[in-house]
This record gives C-alpha cells, sequence and structure tokens, in this order.
C-alpha cells in the first residue's frame, strides 16, 4: 500500500504543470461562458499523470479561478466512497454483500422488506352499454415470504428504497429535476434508522434499479455502527487517511472553510452550503479536485492490496439501469455508473456525478485506457456531457483515432 500510495502523490506533485490539452481547454471555456457566474476546477489523468487548471471565477467578488486546492460540496459523489468502503470492510470479512442487513440493525429498529403482493382481476360496474372494464387488485400476500434488503442491493441501489421521499431530501443527482428543497437539518442518524423502517417497499429487492440516497445513506450508517465510530472517522480511518486525501471531509476545519467556494443556483444566484447528518453518508462530502485525482489515480491502479481489490470490486457492472436523461446503455456497480463512451462505442467509462444546491461534481475515468476527468463547478448548470466531451478528446487523442 505505501508503494502504491508514494507512486500516487509522485504523479500528483510533479507533473501539475504540465500542459493542458487545447481541445479539453477550450471545452471548459466554453461551459464557463455559457454558465452563469461559474468557476470550474479540473483535473486530467492521462497514464499516471495528473494536470490541473481552473476556469471561471470563484465568485462575483473574486475574479480569480478555483485552483486544485479549492473546495467545492461533492452531492453524491460522495456515494462511491461509501460503496468502495463497503467492498473493503466485505473483503475483510465483516459481512457479506449478499446477506440480509436486518441482523446489523441497531436494537429497536427495524429494516423494511418486501411482502409479495396477491392480484385478482376485478370488474368495475360500468354502463350497460359499454364492455365491462377489468383491472387488477392487489393485496399482501400473507403466505408469502418477506424479502429483505442485502447489503449488494444497498450498494447497486437495488433496495427498493426511494430516492428521497420520507420527507429528508428531495432531488436526483442523476436526474434534470430541479431541486426542492435541502436535507433536513438536525436529523440525526437514530431519527433516520426509524424514519427508514417505516417505509413499504413497492418493488422487490434486487429486481430493478431505483437510485436511492436513502440507500447509500443507510449503508454508511451501517458500517460506521460496526466499527463503533463516526462514518466520517471510519471513511479517514480506511480510504481518505491512507489515501493522504486531507481536504476530503464532511466537517471542515476553519482554514478550509477559507477555501470553500460560493455555490451558485441555475440562475447564477448564491446558493446556501446544505449541511448533512442523516444523509452524509449520501451526499455530505466536500473535496478538492487534487484529492479526487488521488481517489481517481486509485481507482485506475491495481496493486494487490485489500483497498485495490475493493475498488476492482465497486467498479464491476452489475446491474442494468434505465432513467430519463441518460444518453448511453448504461450499467451499475457499487455506487459506480458504467455506461458507453458514446452511444456508438463498445468503450464502457466508470463515472458517478453529483450536486447540491450550488455545487457539481464529476469524476469518470476509462480504466484500460489509463484516463480520466475531475470536474468541480460551484454552479448548479450541469456537468456530466462536459466530463463525456473531455474524456472522449482524451481518449481520441491517446489513441490517434475516432472513438465510434
Amino acid at each position: 500500500m505505501k508503494h502504491f500510495l508514494s507512486s500516487i502523490l509522485l504523479f500528483c506533485t510533479f507533473t501539475a504543470l504540465a500542459q493542458f490539452p487545447q481541445q479539453v481547454e477550450e471545452q471548459a471555456e466554453a461551459y464557463v461562458r455559457k454558465g452563469r457566474n461559474p468557476g470550474l476546477a479540473v483535473a486530467l489523468v492521462v497514464d499516471g499523470q495528473v494536470k490541473y487548471k481552473g476556469f471561471g471565477r470563484i465568485s462575483r467578488q473574486e475574479a480569480r479561478p478555483p485552483g486544485e486546492n479549492t473546495i467545492f460540496e461533492l452531492g453524491a459523489l460522495t456515494s462511491v466512497f461509501t460503496t468502495t468502503l463497503m467492498a473493503e470492510e466485505s473483503i475483510e470479512g465483516r459481512f457479506d454483500m449478499s446477506s440480509p442487513i436486518d441482523p446489523y440493525l441497531p436494537h429497536g429498529a427495524d429494516a423494511p422488506a418486501f411482502q409479495p403482493q396477491r392480484c385478482v382481476e376485478v370488474t368495475l360496474p360500468t354502463n350497460p352499454s359499454r364492455n365491462p372494464e377489468r383491472i387488477l387488485s392487489c393485496t399482501p400476500d400473507p403466505l408469502g415470504e418477506k424479502v429483505c434488503i442485502a447489503f449488494c442491493d444497498l450498494a447497486t441501489h437495488t433496495s427498493g428504497l426511494p430516492n428521497s421521499g420520507l420527507g429528508l431530501y428531495d432531488w436526483h443527482p442523476i436526474g434534470t429535476a430541479a431541486f426542492l428543497q435541502g436535507p433536513r437539518e438536525g436529523f440525526t442518524k437514530r431519527d433516520f434508522y426509524f424514519k427508514v423502517a417505516e417505509y413499504p417497499l413497492k418493488t422487490q429487492p434486487g429486481s430493478s434499479f431505483h437510485y436511492s440516497n436513502i440507500g447509500i445513506a443507510l449503508a454508511g450508517h451501517l458500517l460506521s455502527d460496526m466499527n463503533g465510530i463516526s462514518y466520517e472517522e471510519l471513511l479517514v480511518k480506511r480510504l481518505l487517511g491512507p489515501l493522504r486525501m486531507e481536504d476530503t471531509r464532511i466537517h471542515l476545519s476553519d482554514g478550509q472553510k477559507e477555501r470553500l467556494a460560493q455555490g451558485h443556483d441555475a440562475k447564477g444566484r448564491p446558493a446556501p452550503l446544505w449541511d448533512f447528518d442523516g444523509l452524509a453518508p449520501a451526499a455530505g462530502l466536500r473535496s478538492t479536485a487534487k484529492d479526487l485525482a488521488v481517489f481517481l489515480l486509485a481507482n485506475l491502479k491495481e496493486d494487490g492490496s485489500r483497498l485495490s481489490a475493493a475498488m476492482e470490486q465497486a467498479q464491476q457492472a452489475r446491474v442494468d439501469v434505465e432513467f430519463p436523461g441518460l444518453l448511453r446503455p448504461t450499467e451499475a456497480g457499487y455506487g459506480w455508473l458504467i455506461s458507453k463512451l458514446t452511444p456508438q462505442s463498445n468503450q464502457p467509462v466508470t463515472w458517478m456525478y453529483g450536486g447540491t444546491a450550488g455545487f457539481r461534481s464529476f469524476l469518470g475515468f476509462i480504466k484500460d485506457a489509463g484516463i480520466g476527468v475531475v470536474l468541480l463547478s460551484n454552479s448548479a448548470s450541469d456537468i456530466r456531457e462536459l466530463g463525456f466531451e473531455m474524456l472522449e478528446e482524451l481518449y481520441r487523442e491517446q489513441r490517434g483515432r475516432p472513438t465510434h
């Protein structure tokens, strides 16, 4: 692990000022020109080397562009840290990913389970001159065996738990809907457990993909309880600390707060920061382009360590994803999405995206090509396609041929 880490840090330290690709620079500048006061921090990884550049401005008051140490809210990009931690804990033998979560819940908290339905055809009373209308009427089947949520269901967003609902959080990280509300203030982990228990599952766990902030947050809290420390402490101990990602945290120091960019909504107005508690494992991290480049490099590299094995496990495509707004064939791993580089291409891209009221984040990579992109924006403007365009350009430059 030490050799693995030292090689990552060496590249981050000595190649940060290497020449930035002109086409990628033009793509970033075009994004900034179109937006409403956005700033954009970019980190490119090519063959183990990292290149940073900032575009736009941090705020209306500060004309300077964001740098590699400017801090942004990550939103749902947080989820891949939680699922990587899940995979590592599973490899260590703490639990099996296919095991039900019920035995790991705190005393007095129940896990929602899916109750099979019994459906019968019912004829509705209608006008005698019309054909009778028939519908299916479904009720819980008392003889059907309940289906419980497993750890892998939480990691792949197939648990049947809602994305928001429950009055907790009302935004879809890979959708295009506007923000309706931020996270509820003062909502603790204990509150979270008992609120989740109230939710009746409408789909059988493991059967279909439905993105769930609630499911990822539940996974993070279970990991925290197993280890007897807070989620943030566990993340630092097992993942952020070993990778020396010192600017990736839920709670920032006073010095880090001074480097936190001002977020902006879709109209360019200053947006409030979001503070998470009960939902922190799903969307609560803040980070920098420099730290995320380290995380990206770690995901590209395989060194035989437990962490490397966990990252490899999390990246494996496991379930099909169908969601309005996705422009490419897509599958889901543990937290990660795996899409085609272009609709016509067979080249897979592993990626995730997130956002809060005034920030957007993107991290994507092509593992067999050794390339990756980190984008952090202090604007609510979508950056997913920009991330894919940059990956496509890097891939084209590296291979010297079209991608389709």
